[in-house]
C-alpha cells in the first residue's frame, strides 16, 4: 500500500512491472545474450535501458527458471558474466531447394559452423512418391549435420525445415512445393522416420522441430531494412514464389496461402498446371521453363538447376539473344502478375530477390507498363520496386526466425 507522501512512481520497477511488461523485459535481455553470448548486469541494464534494480530482479527470476547462468560466479558471491543455459548449443537450418538439399548448423547469433549440400537423384521410374527422393537426400544432410555437432560436443537448440512452397495446418505441412511434390506433405514426421539421428535428439530441443515457407524467410532478412513498411518479397529460384511482410510480421492468410504467387493463374489460355489450375506464374516463369526455353535445361540436367541458372545470368549479362528472350517472356508475366496482386495488398515496397534481383528493371518495365494514369499517373510511381540481395537464400531469415521462437520460449519458461 502506498504510504501517505509516497507515489507508486517511486516504487522498484520489478514491483510494479505487469506480467506481459516482465516478459518483454525478459525477452530484450535475452536477445542481447542470443547475440552477445555473455554479459554482466551492468551491461544488460546498459543494453536494455532497464534501471539496475529491475535487471537484477529478472536474472533472478531467470537464474532460478534456469534460462541463465552465473557459471563465473566465485564463493565469496560475487557475480560472473551471464550466460543464456543454451548458449552454446546450435541452430540446425535444412531444406531442399531445385535439385538440392542442403542442412546448415549455426551458433545462436547466426554463425554458420558447418553447411552440407548433396544433390536429389530423381530416378524416371522410381515407384515411390516424389517426395521419397528429396527426403532421402534432406536425410542424408541432417545426418551428417547432427553427425558434426556430436563430433564437437555440441548440443542442437533448435532445427528449422524450409519448404519451398507455403506452410499449412497443424501439424504444419508444406504445400505445393515443386520439389517435395505439391500435395500436403508432413516434412517433420517424414523426415523423422529417414534419419534416426533427428529422432533421438527431439527431447534435447528447445521446442518441436519447425517448418517454415523459404519464401518468408527470405523476406525475413529483406525486410530488415523496411521495419515500418508493407513488404512483398518476390523471387524464382527454386520456384516461383513470394511472401509478404507487414511491419515486420509475415503475414501467413487465414489458411496459409497468403502470396501463393506461382498459383495465379495469370496467364488466359494458358496450359494446364500441376496444380489443375489453367495459366498459372509458374507455366511461364518456373525457373525450369526459363531454362528449358533458353536451351540450358541440358546443363541443369547435366551439372545442377545453379549451375544452369548461373549460366543463364551470364548470357543474359552477354545479351545473348535466345537467353534474353526466354527471361523476357517471363518477365512480362511477372510484372502482370504483380499488376493483380499489388492493388490488392498495397505494398509500400516490392523487393524482387534471386536471381531475378540483378533483372527487376525488367520485371518494373512490365509492371508499369499498364499502371492507372488517374491523378494525373500519381498511382504509376506506387510501389516503389527495388532489388534485392541475389544470395539470399532464406537460410539467415530462418535462423532469424529461429532465434525469435527460441526468445519467445525462453521467456516463457522464466516467467512460468
Amino acid at each position: 500500500m502506498t504510504q501517505p507522501g509516497a507515489t507508486a512512481a517511486h516504487a522498484p520497477a520489478e514491483a510494479v512491472a505487469s506480467p506481459a511488461g516482465r516478459l518483454d523485459h525478459i525477452a530484450e535481455l535475452i536477445d542481447h545474450l542470443l547475440a552477445h553470448g555473455s554479459a554482466t548486469r551492468a551491461e544488460l541494464a546498459g543494453a536494455t535501458g532497464l534501471g539496475r534494480t529491475a535487471v537484477g530482479g529478472l536474472v533472478t527470476r531467470m537464474l532460478e527458471a534456469g534460462v541463465l547462468v552465473d557459471a563465473d560466479a566465485d564463493a565469496a558471491g560475487r557475480h560472473g558474466r551471464l550466460r543464456l543455459a543454451i548458449g552454446d548449443h546450435l541452430l540446425l537450418t535444412a531444406g531442399v531447394a531445385g535439385d538440392d538439399a542442403f542442412a546448415t548448423i549455426a551458433d545462436l547469433d547466426g554463425t554458420e559452423v558447418a553447411r552440407y549440400d548433396e544433390p536429389v537423384a530423381f530416378v524416371d521410374d522410381d515407384p515411390r512418391p516424389r517426395s521419397a527422393a528429396p527426403l532421402d537426400a534432406l536425410a542424408l544432410v541432417v545426418d551428417r549435420a547432427l553427425a558434426q555437432a556430436e563430433r564437437d560436443g555440441r548440443t542442437i537448440a533448435e532445427v528449422t525445415l524450409l519448404t519451398q512452397g507455403a506452410v499449412v495446418g497443424t501439424p504444419e505441412l508444406a504445400l505445393g512445393d515443386a520439389t517435395l511434390g505439391l500435395e500436403p506433405l508432413d516434412v517433420v514426421a517424414a523426415l523423422r522416420t529417414r534419419s534416426e539421428r533427428l529422432a533421438g535428439i527431439e527431447g534435447d530441443l528447445s521446442a518441436p522441430p519447425c517448418l517454415r515457407a523459404a519464401a518468408s524467410s527470405r523476406a525475413a532478412v529483406e525486410t530488415s531494412a523496411h521495419p515500418d513498411e508493407i513488404v512483398l518479397h518476390v523471387s524464382g529460384d527454386a520456384q516461383v514464389s513470394a511472401a509478404v511482410v507487414v511491419r515486420g510480421t509475415p503475414y501467413h492468410g487465414a489458411h496459409g496461402l497468403a502470396a501463393t504467387f506461382g498459383h495465379l493463374p495469370i496467364v488466359p489460355n494458358g496450359v494446364r498446371c500441376d496444380c489443375g489450375q489453367t495459366g498459372c506464374l509458374a507455366t511461364v516463369a518456373a525457373p525450369e521453363v526459363v531454362l528449358a526455353k533458353a536451351e540450358l535445361d541440358g546443363v541443369a540436367s547435366a551439372y545442377g538447376r545453379r549451375e544452369a541458372i548461373d549460366e543463364l545470368t551470364t548470357r543474359l549479362a552477354e545479351s545473348e539473344d535466345r537467353a534474353r528472350w526466354a527471361w523476357l517472356d517471363a518477365a512480362l508475366w511477372v510484372g502482370r502478375a504483380l499488376q493483380v496482386v499489388v492493388p490488392t495488398i498495397d505494398p509500400d515496397v516490392v523487393v524482387v530477390g534471386g536471381w531475378w534481383a540483378p533483372l527487376a528493371a525488367d520485371i518494373e518495365a512490365s509492371f508499369r507498363d499498364n499502371r492507372p494514369k488517374i491523378g494525373g499517373g500519381a498511382l504509376d510511381a506506387i510501389p516503389r520496386l527495388i532489388a534485392g540481395d541475389r544470395a539470399n537464400d532464406g537460410v539467415d531469415g530462418a535462423r532469424r526466425q529461429a532465434r525469435e521462437r527460441l526468445r519467445s520460449v525462453l521467456a516463457a519458461a522464466a516467467v512460468a
